[in-house]
């Protein structure tokens, strides 16, 4: 392998593939050109990303770094020397960083030796520190257009540039062995099967899904919903189920809790429906559109960036049943409207949300900040 490889470290805020960024982070390493890039990854914690990291030869690194705001100062300062011992190591050549706590640990190292920092901003909510954090990188990249709003008392656009998050479409290839999907839930296959990929938490939005379901059993006979992601909060997920209950729909719900073969899932799917109250670039919207199904999302961060309206999906206000319920019938009633939104949404992630398209477009930031 050639010595001139640019050595780049990317931090990581979470150690688990749970979480869109870091699939995200995942297939963006795992398919950089390795004869021009030499990835190094920080995590905080040992979990499955560290792992699937390691299978690829990647070089990983678990280092917690503590609280920016703390009385004793002595874990930050040990925290902060062992990255300047590690940039020395590895001869970083630039850093990638994901989170607010992160960006500021790297970026006062990456000024110390002189080297281009990149911020990958992937949430829409500002952060009481933005201020200071936009001191640091060389380059910001955002994961929708939407985000510039985040910094709006930043008036140099040119360190901003949007990369869309990129799916691998091939994933999304329907497969026989999917049937099984409907018939392992014990549901008919006759009944339209309406899915969320989110953690169940209040910010998810999922009890407007309920509630909007719950108005249209005069209309809608068969369907269940199907609830896919870690369940990060009980409370919410007893509410969401007193409230099917008192709907008389909960016998149609099903909280699958983490599940990891998302194009099984996706291949059985009709509608897959994102309710979110806060998203930054939702990965499940254009993993949807991949598997070549309608989407229903709500109108936050950058959902109205990915699905085109009318055309591979709809895009409905938050926190708003009704409209949630009027499109769903809608959808429910007309295959042949469901199937070429998914032949149109299907096109699109090929052609906008593809990883190698986000990897292009990435490896074009780090050859223009390093002047290669």
């Amino acid at each position: 392998m050639s010595d001139d490889r640019i050595n780049i470290l990317y931090f990581s805020s979470f150690g688990t593939l749970k979480g869109g960024g870091q699939k995200s982070l995942y297939h963006l390493v795992a398919r950089l050109d390795k004869k021009k890039f030499h990835p190094v990854v920080l995590l905080p914690a040992e979990e499955d990303l560290a792992q699937k990291l390691r299978e690829l030869n990647i070089d990983v690194v678990i280092q917690t770094l503590p609280s920016v705001i703390s009385f004793n100062l002595l874990p930050g300062f040990n925290a902060f020397f062992s990255l300047l011992r590690l940039i020395k190591k590895h001869r970083i050549d630039l850093i990638h960083t994901d989170g607010p706590r992160n960006t500021f640990y790297a970026g006062i190292a990456a000024k110390l030796k002189r080297i281009p920092l990149v911020w990958h901003v992937r949430a829409s909510n500002r952060d009481r520190f933005d201020s200071i954090l936009t001191l640091f990188p060389a380059k910001i990249i955002l994961v929708a257009n939407s985000l510039r709003s985040r910094f709006s008392g930043i008036e140099r656009d040119d360190r901003f540039i949007t990369i869309y998050n990129g799916v691998n479409p091939a994933e999304f290839v329907k497969v026989s062995s999917s049937d099984q999907i409907k018939e392992s839930l014990g549901i008919e296959e006759s009944s339209l099967l309406i899915t969320v990929f989110a953690r169940i938490e209040p910010l998810k939005g999922q009890k407007y899904l309920i509630e909007a379901c719950g108005s249209i059993l005069s209309g809608l006979q068969k369907f269940h919903i199907f609830f896919a992601g870690e369940i990060t909060d009980k409370e919410y997920q007893r509410e969401c189920l007193d409230l099917a209950e008192s709907l008389n729909i909960k016998e149609r719900i099903v909280f699958e809790g983490f599940r990891t073969d998302i194009s099984n899932i996706l291949n059985r799917t009709d509608i897959v429906v994102m309710p979110s109250l806060f998203e930054a670039f939702p990965r499940a919207v254009i993993e949807g559109m991949a598997a070549g199904k309608a989407v229903i999302a709500t109108d936050v961060g950058g959902t109205a960036e990915a699905v085109e309206e009318g055309i591979t999906g709809f895009v409905v206000p938050p926190e708003d049943p009704a409209a949630l319920a009027e499109k769903i019938l809608l959808l429910a009633g007309d295959r042949e409207t469901r199937r070429k939104m998914g032949e149109s949404g299907r096109l699109r992630a090929e052609k906008l949300f593809s990883i190698e398209e986000n990897l292009r477009k990435t490896e074009w930031v780090y050859h223009e900040l390093l002047g290669r």
